[in-house]
């Protein structure tokens, strides 16, 4: 017999059921809580679940032989819902109606054995005093499982990256309907949590748990949709360890001074950073003359970089073009990059489940270092042949393109009717406004020295027009439907439509 064999409505009867992604079912609360808290380690155990929804986790511990089941819940259809369906459990179990904090700050030392926070660390924007807390009630062990932050969900930040990553867009189960509620929270990576917890002197014995996948089962998973190659979701166990050594902070160090400390002058790291910084804002700078700036092997070595210190928005733009395709509606439109440089937008559509992909660019430097899963053309001119496309990216190129007209009216002659030309570039500015960019470069890390140089390696090279070209070339070009979807110190993006007709 299983835990919900004969108490079918803590499924039956929770609104999540309805959800069209991971509806609460049967299968679903077996797989998931059969990862999270094994049987075996469940006997005579007490446990604390922290936003405890219906309380199914109760039944799942009770069933299996806990001593004492504790759920915390703040809605109150929840409460009810979980006291009347855990009420066959008598004393064992208890459903406490208080926000998790308040709840946290007031518990005893060791009170529980296990603490379960299940889908709602998220919930929270100070991730660490929650885990403090939860770590000074639990005797053994804390069970996460919560969201990847969605820098490493799409790619942007590596998976090892110890990150908090704050959204204004979290969703929240209501404890009725069929909805959800958004707002201010954070996402907290792997990595940053092992630190969270090191403070706490809690440490893992396995890198994290995994759900399986079947058809019945589809907990957290979405790569199935090309959206990601991770799971939304993910959960850890983290045990008491007595013999591991607490980490401590700098702010509770450096009152006494205690903890390790670091020469300036005299210590080996510091001094291999130094050397590393300083060949780092040589690599950033590149060693070309006056007016003779170009796409090289130097430049290709390090382009992200220079990318994302020198082209406001240049990620958020990247992000913008991916979004817009995606209300396309077409499941694999044709898409070219232009001046698509080492295939940060390439890389981005394919994590988006895009393969429909082109890039062309006249440096062979940078193809050679790009990103590969595309079709990669090395040309001065714009491939009519590859045409017709659906959507063009020309982000960041035509500025450097010495007949821009020629080039767009090929761009124009190689998209489909009603296709879609995204365009950004660096537009003529006053000199108040072009300081803002500069300003937007020393906040980045860029000297006035480099300013200066780059300034000088680019004159003739990256030719800028009025923004009131822009919208002339695009009309003449017949270009419809003409807006601006992104604007920042003189970089704008534009994006237009080819006629349907034409």
């Amino acid at each position: 017999m299983q835990a919900f064999d004969q108490h079918p409505a803590f499924y039956e009867k929770d609104n999540r059921r309805h959800r069209r992604f991971n509806p609460t079912s049967k299968a679903f609360l077996e797989t998931k809580y059969a990862v999270l808290l094994p049987a075996e380690q469940l006997s005579n155990k007490r446990i604390l679940d922290l936003g405890s929804g219906n309380g199914a986790a109760g039944q799942w511990v009770l069933f299996h032989g806990a001593a004492k089941y504790t759920g915390v819940e703040v809605q109150q259809n929840y409460v009810d819902q979980s006291r009347e369906l855990l009420a066959h459990w008598d004393k064992s179990a208890d459903i406490i109606q208080q926000d998790i904090s308040s709840f946290l700050a007031q518990a005893g030392h060791a009170t529980y054995d296990l603490v379960l926070l299940a889908g709602v660390l998220y919930h929270f924007i100070d991730t660490k005093n929650i885990i403090d807390q939860a770590c000074k009630v639990a005797a053994e062990q804390v069970v996460v499982e919560t969201n990847y932050p969605r820098g490493i969900r799409t790619g942007k930040l590596p998976f090892d990256a110890a990150v908090t990553e704050y959204v204004t867009d979290q969703e929240v189960n209501l404890d009725s309907g069929n909805q959800s509620m958004l707002g201010v929270s954070a996402t907290t990576s792997i990595s940053a949590l092992d630190i969270l917890f090191r403070l706490n002197g809690f440490a893992k014995q396995e890198n994290k748990l995994n759900f399986p996948i079947t058809p019945d089962t589809v907990i957290y998973d979405e790569s199935i949709l090309g959206s990601s190659d991770l799971a939304i979701r993910f959960a850890v166990r983290y045990y008491r360890d007595e013999h591991q050594q607490t980490l401590t902070t700098l702010e509770s160090n450096l009152p006494e001074k205690r903890g390790k400390k670091r020469s300036w002058q005299d210590d080996p790291v510091s001094q291999t950073r130094t050397r590393a910084y300083q060949k780092q804002a040589k690599l950033l700078s590149s060693q070309a003359e006056a007016g003779q700036w170009k796409f090289d092997a130097q430049v290709a070595e390090v382009f992200d970089g220079i990318a994302r210190r020198e082209i406001p928005d240049y990620l958020r733009v990247i992000d913008l073009c991916v979004a817009m395709i995606k209300k396309g509606g077409k499941a694999q439109p044709k898409i070219i990059d232009v001046g698509s440089a080492t295939g940060e937008t390439l890389r981005q559509l394919h994590l988006a489940g895009y393969r429909n992909l082109f890039g062309v660019d006249s440096s062979a430097d940078m193809l050679a270092h790009s990103f590969d899963q595309a079709t990669l053309i090395h040309s001065e001119s714009f491939p009519v042949e590859h045409g017709p496309f659906d959507y063009v990216l020309n982000n960041w190129t035509l500025h450097f393109i010495r007949q821009p007209i020629a080039y767009l009216e090929s761009i124009r002659n190689a998209m489909a009717p009603s296709a879609t030309l995204i365009l950004s570039d660096k537009v003529t500015s006053s000199e108040a406004v072009h300081d803002l960019y500069h300003d937007y470069k020393r906040q980045h890390g860029v000297t006035e020295d480099e300013i200066e140089k780059k300034r000088q390696q680019i004159e003739g090279v990256l030719v800028t027009y009025p923004f009131s070209w822009y919208l002339n070339a695009l009309t003449s070009l017949g270009f419809q439907d003409i807006e601006i979807i992104n604007a920042n110190v003189s970089f704008v993006t534009f994006m237009a439509k080819k006629a349907s007709n034409d």
